[in-house]
């Protein structure tokens, strides 16, 4: 539709003016075309299972029904698929990134996030819970979750020091007051569960996923290990989480009154628990790069949102990672994203200096 701004007695040429371009139809936007999902780790490892099951189903709950492919881009703990987000991705709205480990990179300001995490727009994040277990064998004998306490000098094994992973390992053993040695430097989740199973490492930590899909079958129900507790948001510490309850083992605040009574007063506990709320509340964040066309993000977070009641999504969560992802939606779980990047400097610089501590440890 045009309107005409005409001068007085055509003494000004009449100028044409344009209305508003109208929105493109949701449908034409995605019809025919390919999304790329982004995972910032390897395949085959949870994130990367998470996400192939989300792109079976998010499609069609997208206007236009698009196919949805996985590409994966792991590396530096994750950061070097966030960054290529951040800075490379294309911005037309068919890109979208299953993230790992951004809110907590985000918290400590770790210089391999080259990018701002609030430049990413928040689609949704995804809940889960940190399992601890530890080989039966441990230091002579681990049959309950309290046997850890009298043992000295085993493996703790983890990623990178600067990983939620090896940060939370390292605080709660130090909180309990576990004499423990401290190795890194594995590249993935899965290398520290084969280096379990080899002895190298008596103790460590999975995702509920593959806890669920790999370490209750094959170690647990077979009497080589043993669940410990389980890191989760703080809104469950008291009541438990309801997806780990079947794991037997208790939130850590809980395992830690159990065997020490309250918690501490202290920076390190504070420090930890700041450190396992992003990782398990927010450990995965759906994204679309910056400055995406303005429709989309509203689009890709109803679709998110209903993906996450989607009957034949939730079974095939439950057939193969034995459990249904919780999803973060909304204003509320914007705002914790959000609230990473701006973590009270004393806080930010311990986060820092201990995971300098751990690179001092590993000797790296």
């Amino acid at each position: 539709m045009l309107r005409l701004a005409c001068g007085v007695a055509a003494v000004i040429p009449c100028l044409v003016v344009s209305a508003p371009a109208r929105a493109a139809d949701p449908a034409e936007l995605y019809r025919g075309k390919t999304i790329s999902l982004v995972v910032n780790f390897t395949s085959g490892g949870p994130t990367d299972t998470e996400a192939r099951i989300m792109a079976r189903h998010l499609g069609k709950h997208i206007p236009g029904e698009p196919t949805i492919v996985v590409r994966n881009m792991g590396g530096a703990g994750g950061m070097i698929g966030a960054n290529w987000l951040g800075q490379v991705a294309p911005r037309d709205g068919l890109t979208i990134g299953y993230l790992t480990a951004v809110a907590v990179a985000a918290a400590q300001g770790s210089p391999a996030l080259k990018i701002d995490p609030t430049s990413l727009p928040f689609i949704a994040g995804v809940e889960t819970v940190s399992v601890y277990y530890g080989r039966t064998d441990t230091g002579g004998g681990l049959q309950k979750p309290e046997d850890l306490l009298s043992k000295r000098d085993f493996w703790v094994g983890g990623l990178t020091p600067d990983s939620s992973k090896d940060i939370n390992l390292r605080a709660e053993m130090e909180l309990l007051g576990v004499s423990h040695k401290y190795i890194s430097g594995y590249p993935g989740a899965a290398e520290v569960r084969m280096a379990l199973e080899k002895n190298e490492v008596q103790v460590t930590s999975e995702s509920l996923p593959t806890f669920r899909m790999s370490i209750d079958p094959a170690l647990v129900k077979t009497g080589k290990a043993v669940p410990l507790w389980y890191d989760t948001s703080a809104k469950f510490w008291e009541k438990g989480h309801p997806d780990a309850i079947a794991t037997g083992a208790l939130p850590f605040a809980a395992f830690y009154r159990k065997v020490k009574g309250e918690p501490p007063n202290n920076d390190l506990w504070r420090m930890n628990a700041l450190v396992a709320e992003f990782a398990t509340s927010l450990l995965r964040t759906i994204h679309l790069p910056p400055n995406p066309p303005p429709e989309a993000l509203e689009i890709m977070r109803k679709a998110v949102a209903a993906m996450a009641q989607d009957a034949d999504y939730r079974a095939e969560a439950l057939q193969i990672l034995k459990y249904v992802p919780g999803f973060s939606l909304g204003p509320e779980a914007e705002k914790i994203y959000l609230s990473s990047a701006n973590i009270e400097p004393g806080m930010r610089n311990l986060i820092r200096s201990y995971v300098e501590k751990g690179y001092a440890l590993t000797g790296k």
